[in-house]
């Protein structure tokens, strides 16, 4: 497909054709699962008329990367995907739960050998050097074992399931310096000399929910800009007790909350050299076109059911393995012959239902209302779904 700065993807014509081929037992063609190389949500528009629903961005064609990731040919941008569309209308649907996210959490008994173990190290005085120092992080991941994944909301098998936990994943392993980022210091490297003399072991919370600067709409809200996407890293200071029990304190303090501030102001940086980043901003783009759809009830506006995109519907995204637990995220630096040990835990939230009911973000402007004409669909041959805006 040629580049274009304004696609329209009508998503009830797409739902038309793909229906039809699932009748016909034909494969869903590889234009329709990248949505015609769209890689960017900028609008969506509602013809209550042609009863019609369409979205609009940035598009050109695609490659694939060695993992099999479909990338825009120039800007290396991942493509909108259709099961993750379909996914997310089912999430924001009556039938669905209007939130999805996942949790990456410690087990409790995990945490409790965790604090005592760190204890005693601390009791016994500096670690020796080389053997003795490897010895004890073997340890300290033997004592947390291994942390559970919660996915709710989608499906735990969906690609959108797999895309927010890798994410989540890979947040953790920078903040504790497992992965090195340029522009991104790890927790420890923002520990100020107070800090590292007050830390033994810190418990920290890092979480992923979307930012947006505006989704702007026309008075008769048919026609919604998004602008300002972006990802936001949120951050807390948590409590562990002897018992192993988090608890929350609801502030972030100190390298907690700077390296939250850092990913969140990076995070543009970081999604073009770390591609899961990059899906991530699309699943909540995706995620918030399906929001503002259940939100101004298009279902009932058009007498549109969803289709074989419905809840239940014929069209069935690819099925992924469900992961269930992964190797703790503990990491640790010996400051002045003191060891500061952190565990993190987190996850991704995604409440797209407070982003369209906030006054503060959803705002009206007039001259959004001439742009739907200028979109709309231009006489199409039979089966055509998408079309670039004349500009």
């Amino acid at each position: 497909a040629r580049p274009s700065e304004l696609r329209l993807v009508s998503l009830t014509r797409l739902e038309r054709e793909v229906a039809r081929r699932l009748a016909d037992g034909q494969p869903v063609v590889e234009t329709m699962k990248r949505l015609a190389g769209l890689y960017e949500v900028r609008y969506l528009f509602i013809y209550p008329e042609s009863k019609e629903i369409v979205i609009g961005g940035p598009a050109e064609g695609w490659r694939y990367t060695e993992t099999g990731v479909a990338i825009a040919k120039t800007s290396g941008t991942p493509t909108l995907q259709l099961d993750d569309l379909v996914t997310l209308l089912r999430t924001f649907s009556p039938a669905g739960q209007g939130i999805f996210g996942c949790s990456i959490n410690p087990r409790q008994e995990g945490l409790k050998r965790l604090k005592a173990f760190v204890a005693q190290s601390q009791a016994r005085g500096p670690l020796s050097a080389g053997a003795g120092v490897r010895n004890w992080v073997r340890q300290l991941q033997r004592q947390l074992g291994l942390q559970d994944i919660e996915i709710y909301g989608v499906p735990e098998d969906s690609r959108v399931a797999r895309v927010i936990v890798e994410a989540d994943y890979r947040l953790k392993l920078i903040g504790i310096g497992k992965m090195r980022v340029p522009g991104i210091p790890s927790f420890f490297d923002l520990l100020t000399v107070q800090e590292q003399k007050a830390a033994t072991m810190d418990a920290l919370r890092w979480w992923l929910t979307m930012k947006y600067d505006a989704v702007l709409h026309s008075p008769d809200r048919n026609v919604f800009e998004i602008q300002g996407a972006s990802v936001l890293c949120r951050s807390e200071n948590q409590f562990i007790t002897d018992q192993g029990k988090q608890v929350q304190t609801g502030k972030t303090e100190g390298a907690n909350r700077l390296f939250a501030e850092n990913f969140t102001n990076h995070y543009a940086e970081l999604a073009r050299r770390d591609l899961v980043f990059a899906e991530l901003q699309n699943v909540f783009d995706l995620a918030l076109v399906a929001a503002l759809l259940h939100k101004e009830r298009a279902s009932d506006r058009l007498g549109w059911d969803g289709g074989v995109f419905a809840p239940g519907g014929a069209y069935r995204p690819a099925r992924y393995p469900v992961p269930k637990v992964v190797d703790s995220v503990v990491n640790y630096r010996v400051y002045r012959g003191r060891d500061v040990v952190v565990q993190v835990a987190g996850g991704v939230r995604a409440d797209l239902m407070a982003v369209v009911r906030d006054p503060s973000i959803m705002r009206s402007v007039a001259r959004l209302q001439g742009l739907q004409d200028q979109s709309k669909a231009p006489e199409l041959p039979e089966g055509r779904w998408w079309w670039d805006a004349a500009r």
